[in-house]
């Protein structure tokens, strides 16, 4: 005989697989891409932030700007990612942290300059789990951004300079 505890134990235990599997949805439906099945975990009037800071109302908004991007300038990239962590803030409640890696388009490798991290909260509604709200943020190490700063930091002339440097690198 199971006792309560033992069987909220083991409906947290599946409301949080249900939750956790809510990245690979979104990971599945960006490669094969799809703007609405990226966007169909989220509420019907979900907030979404994206990565440079654009703010997003609503499930059909997060599915058109996502389609957007799937049909110009993310074509052809693909990503990978995992939930790292859920915890519950009440029983139909909870907030989760994941990671997303990006190939480009061709690469075998994922680029560790579109590395992003997602924090997300989820509820339960009905019965089941959605996501209400998404903050996406890329993730930087402390080296890259003191680079970043120190290239902000120049005159317009000499970070025209950097870029035509690394322009040149390419071609080399």
């Amino acid at each position: 005989m199971h006792s309560d505890k033992t069987r909220a134990q083991e409906a947290d235990a599946g409301d949080e697989a249900v939750i956790r599997n809510i990245p690979q949805k979104m990971v599945d439906a960006w490669n094969r891409g799809s703007g609405d099945a990226f966007a169909a975990p989220f509420g019907e009037s979900a907030d979404f932030i994206a990565f440079e800071g654009t703010h997003l109302k609503g499930r059909r908004a997060i599915a058109a700007f996502h389609q957007r991007l799937f049909d110009t300038v993310v074509k052809g990239t693909r990503i990978e990612g995992e939930a790292k962590f859920v915890r519950f803030l009440e029983p139909e409640l909870a907030v989760m942290q994941a990671v997303v890696r990006v190939a480009l388009p061709g690469k075998a490798d994922t680029s560790p300059s579109r590395d992003s991290m997602q924090l997300f909260v989820a509820a339960k509604r009905d019965g089941a789990w959605g996501v209400e709200a998404m903050l996406n943020a890329r993730q930087l190490t402390l080296e890259r951004q003191y680079f970043l700063d120190e290239y902000e930091s120049l005159p317009s002339a000499a970070q025209q300079q950097v870029r035509e440097l690394i322009a040149s690198l390419r071609t080399a």
